[in-house]
């Protein structure tokens, strides 16, 4: 399912298997390159000089060490690594592809790992600063999600509500959709969790929420671009189609980041609200519901634990 374009390796197998003899000039180019790849394949030579710090030659020097005959071919090959992660099917079909004779847990772990280190290099301080804020200052925040992305969703809706915050994950598509959006006012914060595909159920969200005045948080691999004028704050992912890693990986970790910064801004309060849920647990329960933890030293290796 190779194109034209790949007969070399697609670009991120290229980079890997090049990465060693590169410059650290042109390093930080494939860096770009990797983890802005919407913005690379619209970018002249000299645009990408001046976004990765470097110099025009720099950049066409950098597309040849990668095997390619110039940058017009390097952009080519980025293009199609952005069309295959519009392709489920071609996604795992790659993925499977590259995994050769490794073992699948070892490279599913180093892809999440490079996930993960890419991450501060993409996603923008100020802009996760300004969900935080968004959040913070809402009556009520709506997590939507659609797909895998749901699960993240309800993760982060679940966690913001034992902070004691007025938090619903939505997950509907359709008709059953509407009516969430006719819930939603000018006092809620809506966050999206859109990983690759502007589906058009989020299109009617972001439309309600224009109309109503609720400012919107994108979490996203892909839709920066795109959505960047239509909402408060997007928190730009790096893209995970072309390894082993989840592209909802990077989106959880965001949305786990968010729930300890605002943890952070209200100590108390968030562990107050953590308090009144271990009693509301121990009323349904009827008892303790938690191990006791037992001290080590006063244990040895031959003693029971004490009743």
């Amino acid at each position: 399912m190779k194109t034209s374009h790949d007969e070399g390796g697609g670009f991120r197998d290229r980079v890997t298997a090049r990465i060693d003899s590169l410059s650290p000039r042109e390093r930080a180019v494939t860096d770009f390159l990797l983890n802005h790849p919407s913005e690379a394949v619209t970018a002249s030579a000299a645009e990408l000089a001046s976004l990765t710090g470097t110099s025009d030659a720099t950049v066409v020097r950098t597309a040849r060490s990668l095997g390619y005959s110039g940058l017009r071919e390097l952009k080519r090959s980025v293009l199609d690594m952005l069309t295959a992660r519009r392709d489920p099917a071609l996604v795992l079909d790659q993925r499977l592809e590259r995994l050769g004779g490794a073992k699948v847990f070892d490279q599913v772990l180093a892809d999440s790992a490079d996930l993960l280190r890419r991450l501060p290099d993409v996603l923008d301080g100020r802009a996760f600063d300004a969900a935080v804020r968004l959040i913070e200052d809402a009556e009520r925040v709506v997590v939507y999600g659609i797909g895998p992305a749901s699960a993240t969703a309800r993760y982060l809706a679940v966690e913001l509500g034992r902070m004691g915050r007025r938090c619903v994950a939505v997950e509907a598509t359709g008709f059953r959709l509407a009516d969430d959006l006719l819930g939603i006012g000018g006092g809620d914060a809506v966050v999206v969790l859109a990983p690759l595909r502007l589906f058009r159920e989020i299109e009617a969200l972001l439309a309600r929420a224009e109309e109503v005045g609720a400012p919107v948080a994108v979490v996203t691999e892909a839709l920066g671009p795109a959505l960047r004028d239509r909402v408060r704050a997007v928190l730009s992912t790096p893209p995970s189609t072309s390894g082993a890693a989840s592209e909802n990986f990077a989106s959880w970790l965001v949305a786990h980041a968010i729930t300890m910064e605002l943890a952070a801004r209200d100590r108390s309060g968030s562990v107050a609200a953590r308090q009144r849920l271990n009693r509301l647990r121990r009323e349904i329960a009827g008892t303790e519901i938690d191990t006791d933890v037992v001290a080590a030293d006063r244990m040895d290796d031959g003693a029971p634990p004490p009743p």
